[in-house]
């Protein structure tokens, strides 16, 4: 039976849908608590294979909030700058690293990710992104992390299994105030505005009966 009720819970599946398929393969928001870590320090973001493998994959890194000076930021296959977003390469057997200097005092620190590369047929391989935070001597780890390695953040990325498919990402927060949000594209939002319009026009028919 057709109710209003039915088709909210019909377009709101919909939704989550949509927005949990951008989850696995999309844009990502990080955003990390820095409240009570000083003026400053650094930010440690690198890309690994995962298992170790020469399938080679991109970390695409924007939207920079609270990242200081470039002067004295160490990149290692890295390219790119602050202004127009730097793209992290995991060289098989290499060093793959941002080393960035960012800025505590506001309480928080973000950027974006998205991922891209080669297919992997086999299925076997992928890439790690790791994000830690560092004091102002660039060797005292923050935060209160529960990985040996002293990441906040693991974000997995698992490539397609055909050339021009989409892969899929996981996150692994490994410390307190380390956030991971999903950035809708323009196919998420349309579908969300054209739901909301389908439900006013339910509603209004509705009562105009």
């Amino acid at each position: 039976m057709f109710t209003l009720h039915n088709f909210r819970r019909a377009v709101m599946a919909l939704l989550l849908a949509a927005c949990t398929g951008l989850a696995a393969a999309g844009t990502l928001t990080v955003e990390l608590d820095t409240t009570g870590y000083g003026s400053s320090g650094w930010i440690d973001i690198s890309l690994n294979n995962m298992p170790t493998g020469a399938v080679t994959s991109y970390a695409d890194l924007n939207h920079f909030v609270n990242f200081g000076s470039s002067d004295g930021a160490e990149l290692s296959n890295v390219t790119g700058s602050l202004a127009g977003g730097y793209r992290i390469e995991n060289v098989y057997g290499g060093y793959n690293d941002l080393f960035h200097a960012v800025d505590f005092g506001n309480g928080k620190i973000s950027f974006s990710v998205s991922f891209s590369g080669d297919a992997d047929p086999t299925g076997l391989y992928g890439s790690m992104l790791a994000v830690a935070l560092y004091g102002p001597d660039k060797t005292t780890l923050l935060g209160d992390s529960s990985s040996i390695d002293g990441s906040l953040l693991h974000i997995n990325w698992t490539p397609s299994l055909t050339a021009g498919g989409q892969g899929s990402v996981s996150a692994e927060v490994l410390a307190s105030g380390v956030t991971v949000t999903a950035v809708p594209e323009a196919q998420t939002w349309a579908m969300l505005l054209g739901g909301l319009a389908l439900l006013g026009l339910v509603r209004s028919r509705r009562r105009a009966a």
